[in-house]
């Protein structure tokens, strides 16, 4: 299933590398809230093919209309992570996609075309990089990047957060991409990534992927995660010496 799964976000990837004319739009209007004629389209590549997969799964994904469903499998997926950045040729995206069953991801794969990095989980079976196993760190706080996303929500909060976690440890980052920060927590270059509302499509797979890779993935208020088909403020920790702080 997983080396099927890869083969199609793969031939995904070759349309965020050499994309056709791409048509930009905001959706509810929000002038930061975009969505391309690449999304569309691989979302529409991916619904077809990985339900072919595995049919009677259900599927979820950033650009549609479909709720997905708890019971059986479902196919988790945001056809690019980090819009604004591809619209802007900031080349930090990535196709993101992962398979869950009664509500729980049990594979995870996330893809950045433009570093040809393949971010691969199975529960239970390890977190990879390109076919290599990748582990979190195991530095304090102190000596850690810790990196952050935000959006038009909870503002406060999040800057606080920022200068807390920038006082504290060794710099911090924003890439525009939660999925990828995700997977920079996985294998090892980050000891911290937290935004305060990310949706399911956002975090399935690489909520996998950092724990597959030894992590932990917390709420704010240090509880485990558990619904993966709710909004949720997601704390993804390299190790427990990094700290989930309170400003």
């Amino acid at each position: 299933m997983i080396e099927n799964i890869v083969s199609i976000i793969r031939e995904c990837g070759t349309i965020l590398l050499s994309p056709p004319s791409v048509k930009v739009n905001n959706k509810n209007q929000n002038p930061k809230d975009l969505v391309t004629s690449c999304d569309l389209k691989i979302q529409e590549i991916l619904k077809e093919k990985l339900t072919a997969l595995l049919p009677g799964a259900s599927f979820l994904g950033e650009e549609g209309n479909e709720h997905g469903s708890k019971k059986g499998y479902c196919f988790v997926c945001d056809p690019i992570d980090g819009t604004v950045n591809f619209v802007k040729n900031y080349r930090w995206s990535c196709i993101s996609v992962a398979l869950l069953k009664d509500g729980k991801p049990q594979i995870g794969v996330i893809f950045n075309p433009f570093a040809d990095e393949l971010f691969t989980a199975e529960k239970n079976k390890g977190a990879f990089c390109n076919g290599k196993p990748i582990h979190t760190s195991e530095a304090p706080l102190s000596f850690s990047l810790a990196a952050f996303g935000t959006g038009s929500y909870d503002m406060d909060l999040t800057w606080k957060l920022a200068a807390a976690y920038c006082e504290r440890s060794l710099d911090i980052r924003r890439s525009g991409a939660g999925a990828l920060d995700l997977c920079n927590v996985a294998c090892g270059r980050t000891g911290i990534f937290w935004e305060l509302s990310l949706k399911p499509w956002d975090f399935a797979a690489g909520a996998l992927i950092v724990e597959e890779a030894g992590g932990l993935i917390k709420n704010y208020d240090g509880s485990p995660l558990t619904d993966y088909f709710a909004v949720q403020s997601i704390f993804a920790l390299a190790n427990p010496k990094i700290p989930i702080l309170k400003p």
